[in-house]
C-alpha cells in the first residue's frame, strides 16, 4: 500500500463491534450448515464428492488453482479439444469422472471467503441435500402427472413464503421458476394480460395505447424482458427517476403517471425493485401502491396498473419482519440493527403488491436455479390461461391440479422447490436473521474501514444492505469528498467529462493493477449516478463493489483488503 496512504488499525468503532455471542452462533451454524460435513449430511461422503470438495476447500486465489490442481493441463486440453461422443458404452468403476472432477474443482468457488463479487451466494448443505433428492425425482412441476408430490412440496413453500410477508396463504399463490429474470416477466404478463386481455391473440398494439413503467436503477431484465414480450421500448416505456438513494422518485412516478391517465393510455403494469443489484435501493411500495388506486379512482380506471416487486435480492429482509429490535435476542451489533430495522420497516410494505419475485438462488443459500415468483390473488394468474384444446394430450381428469395452462415454462424442473424447502427447514427463520445479519455487518465494518482511507468515497451509506460500492481517487486528489461533489453536479462541457473520465480510469487501472487480494471485488458501471440535467440525462459513477453474502467472509478478509487497497499502483506506473 502506498506510505503515504497507509491508515494504522485502531479497532473498529463501538457501533461496528462483533458481540461474542454473535460471533458463537455465526460459528455453530457455519458447522451445520456449509461444512460439507459428511457425518452430518452423508450425501458429502461419497469419495468423488469429497475429491472436489477438499480442492476447494484449499481457497486458493483464482490465479493459483490451475497450479495445484494435478494434471490440471492435460486435463483443460481434453476439455477444450474434445469434439466427439464415445462410440463405446464407458462401465461404470466406482471411481468419479475425472473431467467432471477437474471441471467441479475449477469452477467458480463461492466459498471462497473472498468470494464477494455479485449477488451469488455459498449454497447451504441442506439446499444441497435438497436439490440432490429433487434430481432424483426428476418431477416436471408443469402437470401432476409428471410431478407427483413436487406439486404439494412447491405449494407448501409458497404458503411458507406467503405467510412470511403478510399474505393471505389461502388466497395466494405462486410459480417456481429458471431464475429472477422469468419471475419478473410473470410479473409484466400478468399485468398485460388484465388490462391488455386482447394481447394474448392479436398482440400489444390491437386496441389501446399503453405504457409500461418501471425504474431507472431497476435491474436490466426490466428492459430485456419488454424486448421479449416485443414492446416497443423506445415509445412504450416510461423509465422513472431515481433519487440518491436508488429508489424511485415518487413525484416523477406521479406526475407520470397522471399523464397516462389524463391521455387514456393504459398502465399494465409498474415494476418495482427491492434491493437494486449493485446499490441495494429499496423503492416503496406502499406509496405506490396509494397513488395507483388514488389516481385509478380519480380517473375511473377499471383495471389497475399490476405492481409487480423485483424483490430478487432483497427478499430475505422478510425474515426481520417480527424480530424483536427492542431485546435484540441475537445481539446484533448496533449500526447493522439500525439498519435492519430501517429495512423491515421498508419490507413490510411488501405485502401491498401484486406479485414479487424471491430468488432462493442468491442471498437464500440455494443452488441455481431456485426462483419463485409470489402471487397475491390466484385470480391475476387465471388471467394467464391459454386455450385449454392447446393442451390435448395432458389427461383431462388431472388438469387444474397445477398451473399448466398459466406458465410460460412447457418443463418445469422441481430441484429448486427441494433445495428451498431443504433451506427453510433446517435454517429457520433465526438461522437465517443471523446469517443476513452477519453478511451485513461485514458490510458495515467494511464501509467503516474504507472510510478511514482520505481518497477513497463509499457510496450509498444509507441504504445498509449487502452491497457496498466505493470509488477510489488519484493520489492528487485531496479531498475525495470535494471531488465526488463536482463529478456529482453533470455538466455538458468538455473539462468536466475530461476530470470525470481520468477519475474513472485511475481508479480502474488501480482494480484491474491490484489483482485478488482479501476480498474478491467487482467493476461495475453503476455504483451511483449524477444529478439529472434540464433535459432528464444523467450518468453513473464506474467503480468497485462487494456484496457480503458469504457467510465464512471474515474480518480479517476485510483488512487484508484494505491495507492491500492501492497495490500494484507503483509499478503500473500510475500513482
Amino acid at each position: 500500500m502506498h506510505q503515504r496512504y497507509r491508515k494504522i488499525y485502531r479497532g473498529s468503532a463501538e457501533d461496528n463491534e462483533l458481540p461474542p455471542p454473535f460471533s458463537a452462533r455465526l460459528t455453530e451454524l457455519i458447522a451445520h450448515y456449509f461444512s460439507r460435513n459428511p457425518e452430518l449430511w452423508p450425501e458429502f461422503a461419497s469419495p468423488g464428492f469429497q475429491r472436489v470438495i477438499d480442492f476447494r476447500r484449499l481457497n486458493l486465489a483464482p490465479e493459483e488453482r490451475m497450479r495445484h490442481y494435478p494434471d490440471a493441463h492435460r486435463l483443460l486440453e481434453q476439455l477444450s479439444s474434445s469434439a466427439s461422443i464415445p462410440q463405446q458404452p464407458t462401465a461404470p468403476d466406482g471411481k468419479s469422472d475425472e473431467l467432471l472432477s477437474f471441471v467441479a474443482a475449477l469452477s467458480k468457488d463461492w466459498e471462497n471467503p473472498g468470494s464477494v463479487e455479485n449477488v451469488v451466494c455459498l449454497p447451504s448443505d441442506p439446499a444441497i441435500y435438497g436439490t440432490m433428492l429433487g434430481a432424483i425425482a426428476n418431477a416436471n412441476l408443469v402437470h401432476q402427472e409428471y410431478s407427483g408430490m413436487a406439486t404439494d412440496l412447491e405449494n407448501c413453500v409458497i404458503r411458507q413464503i406467503a405467510s412470511l410477508v403478510g399474505y393471505d396463504t389461502a388466497t395466494a399463490t405462486g410459480i417456481f421458476t429458471q431464475g429472477g429474470t422469468f419471475c419478473n416477466l410473470y410479473g409484466y404478463l400478468m399485468g398485460i394480460r388484465k388490462a391488455l386481455p386482447e394481447a394474448r391473440l392479436y398482440g400489444m398494439d390491437y386496441t389501446h395505447d399503453y405504457r409500461i413503467i418501471n425504474s431507472q436503477g431497476g435491474h436490466y431484465s426490466n428492459t430485456t424482458n419488454l424486448s421479449l414480450l416485443g414492446v416497443n421500448i423506445r415509445k412504450k416505456t416510461i423509465r422513472i427517476k431515481i433519487t440518491d438513494t436508488n429508489d424511485m422518485d415518487l413525484d416523477d412516478l406521479e406526475s407520470q403517471l397522471r399523464s397516462c391517465f389524463q391521455l387514456k393510455c393504459v398502465v399494465p403494469c409498474i415494476m418495482l425493485t427491492m434491493g437494486t443489484t449493485d446499490t441495494f435501493g429499496v423503492d416503496r411500495v406502499k406509496p405506490v401502491y396509494d397513488l395507483r388506486n388514488r389516481l385509478c379512482e380519480h380517473f375511473d380506471i377499471k383495471v389497475k396498473p399490476h405492481i409487480h416487486i423485483d424483490s430478487a435480492v432483497g427478499w430475505p429482509m422478510t425474515f426481520f419482519l417480527d424480530y424483536d429490535f427492542e431485546n435484540n435476542p441475537l445481539n446484533i451489533n448496533a449500526i447493522t440493527l439500525a439498519g435492519l430495522q430501517k429495512n423491515a420497516a421498508l419490507f413490510k410494505e411488501l405485502k401491498y403488491a401484486d406479485s414479487f419475485t424471491v430468488d432462493f438462488q442468491k442471498w437464500g443459500f440455494v443452488p441455481y436455479t431456485s426462483s419463485l415468483v409470489m402471487i397475491k390473488s390466484r385470480e391475476d394468474l387465471l388471467t394467464m390461461e391459454n386455450d385449454p384444446e392447446n393442451f390435448s394430450y395432458f389427461e383431462k381428469d388431472t388438469q387444474g391440479h397445477t398451473h399448466l395452462q398459466a406458465t410460460i415454462e412447457c418443463s418445469r424442473g422441481s430441484t429448486g422447490v427441494f433445495g428451498a424447502y431443504a433451506a427453510l427447514k433446517y435454517i429457520g427463520k433465526v438461522g437465517y436473521q443471523a446469517l443476513i445479519a452477519a453478511g451485513l455487518q461485514n458490510a458495515n465494518y467494511f464501509r467503516y474501514r474504507l472510510a478511514q482511507l482520505p481518497n477513497v468515497k463509499v457510496l450509498t451509506t444509507r441504504n445498509q444492505g449487502p452491497s457496498v460500492v466505493f470509488r477510489i481517487y488519484p493520489f492528487t486528489v485531496t479531498n475525495c469528498e470535494d471531488e465526488f461533489a463536482y463529478e456529482y453536479h453533470l455538466k455538458d462541457d468538455d473539462d468536466y467529462r475530461q476530470r470525470f473520465n481520468s477519475n474513472s480510469l485511475w481508479h480502474r487501472k488501480v482494480f484491474l493493477n491490484r489483482g485478488k487480494v482479501g476480498l474478491y471485488t467487482n467493476w461495475v458501471e453503476s455504483i451511483a449516478h449524477t444529478t439529472y440535467d434540464e433535459k432528464g440525462r444523467y450518468q453513473y459513477f464506474p467503480g468497485e463493489k462487494a456484496v457480503f453474502f458469504n457467510p465464512l467472509t471474515q474480518r480479517t478478509h476485510i483488512d487484508q483488503f484494505v491495507e492491500n487497497i492501492y497495490r500494484g499502483s507503483e509499478t503500473a506506473g500510475i500513482v
